[in-house]
């Protein structure tokens, strides 16, 4: 079973990964795993001060279960990125600071960056959320996907 501390932990993995894609002036001493319902990473960016990051992971279920099963079998898959985005968008948080949305993509979801892009790039557009940006940490790369 994947406890809360070892998610925390991979977390905090994934957004240092982030932030050496994106070179934001945000300390590593400066981030601190927090708890819902506030968004999931706080920390200090050099000029903007405290923001929080909400993290989702761009996953596909089928994928992910046959690799925890360790399944060589044929599975269907999908792209999930709209769907996964669009649920993050209706959440409500806890918290006094900005809060940035960070999608990523760990090995879990076949869908390429080029195509997850203009999948959620409607949704982060169009629907009234509580994020001043969003970004996506790809396999190719990372990408600003919106800014309000």
């Amino acid at each position: 079973m994947y406890s809360e501390q070892a998610k925390g932990a991979d977390e905090i993995k994934v957004f240092l990964r982030f932030l050496q894609a994106v070179d934001l002036p945000i300390a590593a001493s400066s981030i601190e795993k927090r708890d819902p319902p506030e968004p999931d990473i706080r920390c200090v960016h050099a000029t903007d001060g405290a923001v929080a990051f909400e993290l989702v992971e761009i996953c596909d279920p089928n994928l992910a279960r046959a690799i925890a099963a360790r399944s060589e079998a044929y599975i269907r898959t999908s792209d999930p990125s709209a769907r996964i985005v669009s649920k993050k968008l209706r959440r409500t948080y806890t918290t006094n600071l900005p809060i940035e949305l960070l999608c990523y993509t760990n090995g879990r979801v076949i869908t390429p960056d080029n195509v997850i892009i203009p999948s959620v790039a409607p949704y982060l557009q169009s629907w009234r959320h509580v994020f001043r940006r969003a970004w996506l940490l790809g396999r190719k790369g990372a990408y600003e996907l919106w800014s309000g």
